[in-house]
């Protein structure tokens, strides 16, 4: 995946579309259809949760923000942009998690980054870890939720980005718990508008690019 500024043929930052943009398209395509599923009512976005950072509100797509903030700028737009989505659609539980370094096709194509596979997540441990934020009773929705399954310990209901318990929208990190490092940015950042402003920038390049 490039760091650099290239651009789609619709003149979208590659990044922000593969990491944001597509990914709260599908969620919002997908919200009305899984607030009437009689499972359990749930989106687990694998991105950047727990590694939220500081956001240029002035340079939403990221084309202008440097390497080193790009990761803090992107969860950030990715966990804001759901809490948008959840004002709608408050049957659904999200959860954005960080599921830490996992051995992919992406890390074995950088050749240049030096890594060792012994610091990584097993690939088994890391889908037990997904079908346990999937299903789990510890990641309610805002209201009526669905069917889940109750593990043994541990299992109380977890914080949301809000610093509040069960709110609907949870932030996990690369240990499978809510991430509490966060919460002041993003406290700072709804106080000023930004879940409201993201929504809207993004509804305007979804009309732009798709007509709606």
């Amino acid at each position: 995946m490039s760091l650099d500024k290239t651009k789609t043929s619709e003149h979208v930052h590659l990044l922000a579309a593969l990491n944001y943009y597509s990914r709260i398209r599908f969620m919002a395509n997908l919200a009305t259809l899984i607030q009437n599923a009689t499972s359990p009512r749930r989106i687990v976005n694998v991105g950047g949760g727990g590694m939220e950072g500081l956001l240029d509100a002035t340079d939403l797509p990221g084309l202008r923000v440097t390497p080193d903030m790009i990761r803090g700028h992107l969860s950030t737009l990715i966990t804001l942009g759901i809490e948008a989505i959840q004002k709608t659609a408050p049957k659904i539980s999200f959860i954005h998690n960080y599921p830490g370094t996992v051995l992919t096709g992406l890390y074995r194509d950088m050749e240049t980054i030096p890594f060792d596979p012994s610091l990584a997540m097993p690939l088994d441990e890391c889908g037990e870890r997904h079908l346990y934020l999937a299903t789990s009773k510890r990641y309610p929705s805002l209201v009526q939720d669905t069917v889940t399954v109750r593990v043994q310990g541990g299992d109380d209901v977890a914080i949301g980005t809000t610093g509040e318990f069960g709110t609907g929208v949870y932030s996990i990190g690369s240990d499978g718990e809510a991430v509490s490092e966060s919460r002041a940015i993003l406290a700072q950042l709804r106080q000023q508008g930004m879940v409201e402003e993201i929504q809207r920038h993004t509804m305007g390049e979804f009309i732009r690019i798709l007509g709606s």
